[in-house]
């Protein structure tokens, strides 16, 4: 999906490029940062190329991305980028080579973020565009190999978890497209549940009085399937509130549908009609274990809180 904002090519610009598991996103502001001047993203499902031996092997869809991102950034006059990459690329073994390959070719660093760093950019990234009063909230982040779960008080992080499940990892687990039946829904809830579990993160969080924020394709999709948009908006998708009835009901709907069917849609991407089942079976089973029966969806993330620390 490429958004262009008409601009003026001889003011400089900022760019942020976000490198996931199962997708790859960029975006152009102006010196100001106030106008967005380019947005993109692209699905790669880059987590299904990874190989029984750790290996990840780019399709060439992975340079494709890749190239269109730089020929923007050059046109667009960007003076500074800040690049980063996620899950997958902490998971392979070839990381180095990869690394050596990026700057190679498009001269530039890729930078491989920690955990921690990942949810302390979703974080600051989700909250922005939101202006919430509240002091307190859980920021949830569904991404395509790995979940981070970041609590914010008073825009500090007081403490975070980084979970290895997420829309791709579980999609290259289960091999289920559609045709779900009672017991493979009953199974895949169980399995992830106990997931869950093992991590202490949840039995030491207070979630009272706090407001739960959610980002990524899963809720963003979500949202844009119950406003039924023909053509996706963030300013519309951003702050809407998601009822835990309403996500069951279009869980257990998208479940009985097969992938092309999905695509019919308003509000579904393409490349997304596979892997969101899966992401909505994490996003209930976490509402589910904190006890909560609702939630706020951010379209922003890593890409934004990579903008607010460029100067």
């Amino acid at each position: 999906m490429l958004i262009i904002v008409g601009f003026i090519r001889r003011n400089m610009a900022y760019a942020a490029v976000d490198l996931g598991t199962n997708a790859f996103r960029l975006l152009v502001v102006d010196k100001d940062k106030r106008k967005i001047l380019l947005r993109y993203s692209s699905i790669i499902g880059l987590g299904s190329y990874l190989n029984k031996n750790n290996v990840l092997v780019p399709p060439i869809k992975y340079y494709r991305s890749l190239d269109k991102i730089f020929r923007s950034i050059k046109s667009l006059n960007v003076k500074k980028v800040n690049i980063v990459a996620t899950s997958i690329f902490r998971d392979c073994v070839n990381k180095s080579e990869l690394e050596e390959d990026f700057f190679k070719r498009y001269s530039y660093k890729l930078k491989i973020i920690t955990s921690k760093r990942e949810a302390e950019l979703t974080s600051k990234g989700a909250l922005k565009p939101l202006n919430f009063k509240d002091r307190r909230f859980l920021v949830v982040d569904i991404g395509g190999g790995s979940t981070e779960i970041t609590l914010v008080e008073n825009n500090i992080i007081m403490n975070y978890v980084s979970m290895r499940m997420g829309v791709v990892r579980e999609w290259r687990r289960y091999k289920k497209k559609n045709s779900f039946t009672i017991i493979d829904k009953k199974h895949i809830f169980k399995d992830i549940e106990k997931k869950l579990l093992r991590y202490k993160f949840f039995s030491n969080l207070e979630v009272k009085k706090v407001k739960i924020v959610v980002n990524g394709g899963t809720p963003t999709t979500l949202a844009a399937i119950k406003l039924k948009l023909k053509r996706y908006s963030s300013e519309l998708v951003n702050g809407q509130k998601l009822s835990l009835s309403y996500i069951k009901k279009t869980h257990d709907k998208l479940m009985l549908m097969k992938p092309e069917e999905r695509l019919k849609l308003y509000g579904m991407e393409k490349g997304r009609e596979v892997v969101i089942i899966y992401g909505i079976f994490i996003l209930i089973s976490i509402l589910k274990l904190i006890n909560k029966d609702s939630l706020y969806v951010s379209d922003s993330g890593v890409l934004e809180g990579l903008i607010q620390e460029i100067d």
